[in-house]
């Protein structure tokens, strides 16, 4: 009786409400604990852990959870048992929902978490991490200790819960931009650019006033750099204790901005940071180019008596037109890191003579730019005594990837550290260049592995039908007979497992397949080549500079903003075929060439990839695209079934037909409208509407 009555005692001054908030607390603080001892921050670590996996995949844990957070708003004015227990249950989240979205395709992502029927709805996730991130690195910054606090106190507790925090959170953060980085381009967003902005950052500031690190500064800066010092590389932030991060991290004077720019670079506007890497290069000129005194020298060089003296300090080479790749790599390839000083180009014409002129800077970028296209573009190679093989090839969806047909020769990969020392030189002298390449081979540049949806943006017909077999059935699979082999380069067979030719593949193990297809198509094939275009891009422009970009940003620091121009009207006219009864002298068709060349740039490349699935004009000229682009006259009524109405049928027997296209086949299905605007109307609705094949 006693017992029970001290028991009691206990319990009387609890209402329900506080049990289910001492039991809310009490089970964040045993899953926290869990996940702890689970997960990191990299997401291959978690891969063995069956408990995770169960929690991951279980989305009513899931959505219980994010339900919970979604309305907790972070406060100072918290007490720490609160802020704690907020902090483990959103670790626990971003730990599962990192793990969860490994095996989630593009498709299945958007699908789930891109409307606002959707449980987690991912732009809110997007809000929410930058809202505590923000905190955690700029705001009230996490420091290396505060892992490894130690002790009883709420203080310790709440220093140790929010390190883990920004682990998991970076992690999921990192994630979930991935995905949106790759998406970028398709017609779908869960999110806007500035929705991954800290607040702080989203607009200059003092920190775009000399960001650099000076003398001793670099070793300051290092001392309070939050989690610097660590000894687990697996549960760290992306770029945090890699060579790469703590050489990138040095650079800048503020340790705040240091982290952020290794760690989550996307916090921090595009144009900043294309700042901050401008930054970079030219603190690195002030080494590689330093021409103090020079003026001196060359004035005096003059007055000795010499037109046109050396400039000390350059390098100087002499380049025939007609043999313009061949005399570059003999020239520049054995400079090495040597070509990021200045290069003062002397052409001599096709008779032998020494063009007029000295190299001031404007010689040598018409000079890089005519290399760039030989190397990467073939129909920029004027003649055939300069020829070479072709070092890049062009994928379906117009882009350049690293021809991994060519030997793999110390000779030939030669080729490939050239070209990179050369597209690095463009980059590392701020020219831009024309070639566009792949997402998945500039991920490579950065550093980073493929994925099975990066194929899309190499190959995605390929993608869609290797995608497709995880969607058939057990015969259907058996009937296709495949093994786990695939079609290397050259045509040759590869095994993607010991014995593979003999490995038939299953519905038990087509995923398995699908992924070691994907791997070898995008991480294997190739490689060669590609690391020694790396080792060559990396001598001028070093790997931590690059990681303050996504590959769609990298491409734009390498070319420039495409999304500015539009595209050779004439030339796609020169070209185009015509079927169905029309022709190129009809009212219609000078209605419709009249409509494409009033259309603004943007509604330009959207009529192109309306046509062909490709924004970009091809790298080869229109005259390139295989099958050649066509118009087909198709009836302007149809039924509400989708079958054509007879010319002249009585008024509201139909309803007039948007245009629509077969990709694959380049063609553009046009109804014979009856008026310019009409067809304006229609046209302009069919290629921003972005419905492709749906509208077809």
């Amino acid at each position: 009786d006693s017992a029970l009555s001290c028991h009691t005692a206990v319990l009387e001054p609890l209402n329900v409400m506080a049990w289910q908030e001492r039991a809310r607390k009490s089970y964040s603080s045993a899953l926290a604990i869990c996940m702890t001892n689970l997960s990191g921050a990299k997401a291959g670590r978690n891969a063995a852990s069956p408990l995770l996996a169960n929690l991951a995949f279980d989305q009513s844990f899931l959505d219980t959870l994010w339900d919970g957070l979604i309305r907790w708003q972070p406060s100072q004015s918290d007490d720490a048992a609160t802020t704690i227990a907020s902090f483990e249950a959103f670790t626990s989240f971003c730990d599962a929902f990192a793990h969860n979205l490994l095996t989630v395709s593009d498709d299945d992502f958007l699908q789930r978490h891109n409307g606002v029927s959707s449980g987690i709805v991912a732009k809110d996730v997007v809000l929410k991490l930058k809202l505590v991130l923000s905190d955690l690195y700029w705001g009230r910054p996490v420091v290396a200790a505060d892992l490894s606090a130690s002790g009883n106190s709420l203080d310790s507790a709440l220093r140790f819960q929010r390190a883990r925090l920004l682990l998991s959170g970076t992690k999921l953060f990192n994630s979930l931009h991935e995905r949106w980085s790759r998406l970028y381009r398709d017609v779908v967003q869960f999110c806007a650019e500035d929705c991954w902005w800290f607040s702080y950052l989203a607009s200059r500031g003092s920190h775009d006033n000399s960001p650099l690190a000076r003398g001793q500064n670099n070793s300051q800066m290092n001392a309070d750099d939050p989690m610097d010092s660590s000894d687990d590389e697996g549960d760290m932030p992306r770029g945090s204790t890699d060579t790469d991060g703590d050489a990138l991290a040095d650079n800048f004077r503020d340790a705040k901005m240091a982290r952020v720019l290794t760690a989550v670079p996307q916090a921090m506007p595009f144009n900043r940071r294309v700042n901050m890497f401008n930054y970079l290069i030219e603190a690195d000129k002030a080494r590689t180019q330093d021409e103090s005194g020079v003026m001196r020298q060359i004035m005096q060089a003059m007055q000795d008596g010499e037109e046109e003296p050396e400039i000390p300090g350059r390098e100087n080479v002499t380049i025939r037109r007609h043999e313009l790749y061949s005399d570059s790599k003999r020239t520049l390839n054995r400079l090495g890191k040597r070509l990021k000083k200045r290069v003062q180009v002397t052409f001599i014409n096709e008779h032998g003579m020494q063009e007029a002129g000295i190299d001031g800077g404007g010689v040598f970028k018409e000079f890089i730019d005519d290399l760039i296209k030989n190397i990467f573009i073939p129909a920029e190679r004027p003649n055939d005594k300069d020829s070479h093989p072709e070092f890049f090839t062009v994928t379906p969806i117009q882009t350049l990837n690293v021809n991994g047909a060519l030997d793999e020769s110390p000779d030939t990969l030669s080729n490939f550290v050239f070209a990179g020392r050369v597209l690095g030189k463009a980059i590392y002298e701020s020219i831009l260049v024309e070639p566009q390449f792949c997402f998945p081979f500039l991920n490579k540049l950065l550093g980073r592995q493929n994925s099975l949806d990066d194929l899309k943006n190499l190959d995605p017909e390929y993608f869609r039908n290797l995608k497709s077999l995880q969607h058939m059935s057990s015969d259907e699979i058996d009937s296709l007979g495949l093994t786990f082999e695939t079609e290397g380069a050259n045509s040759i067979s590869v095994e993607l497992l010991p014995n593979g030719s003999n490995i038939p593949v299953t519905k038990k193990n087509v995923i398995q397949y699908i992924h070691l297809v994907s791997h070898q198509k995008m991480n294997v094939s190739g490689s060669r080549q590609t690391h020694a275009f790396l080792s060559g891009f990396r001598d001028m422009i070093p790997s931590h500079h690059v990681r303050l970009f996504s590959a769609y940003e990298l491409q734009k620091i390498i070319s420039g903003d495409d999304a500015v121009k539009g595209i050779d009207v004439q030339s796609f006219m020169n070209v185009v075929r015509y079927s169905g009864g029309y022709h190129p002298t009809q009212s219609i068709m000078l209605w419709f060439w009249q409509v494409v060349a009033e259309m603004t740039p943007q509604q330009q490349r959207l009529f192109l990839k309306f046509m062909t699935s490709c924004s970009r004009q091809p790298l080869l000229g229109f005259g390139s695209m295989n099958p050649p682009p066509c118009i087909q006259q198709i009836r302007l009524l149809e039924d509400a079934r989708g079958r054509d109405v007879a010319e002249g049928a009585a008024a509201g027997n139909g309803h007039v037909r948007l245009p629509s296209s077969s990709t694959c086949m380049n063609l553009l299905k046009l109804p014979k409208y009856t008026s310019k605007e009409m067809l304006r109307e229609k046209l302009l609705y069919a290629i921003e509407s972005a419905a492709g094949f749906e509208l077809s």
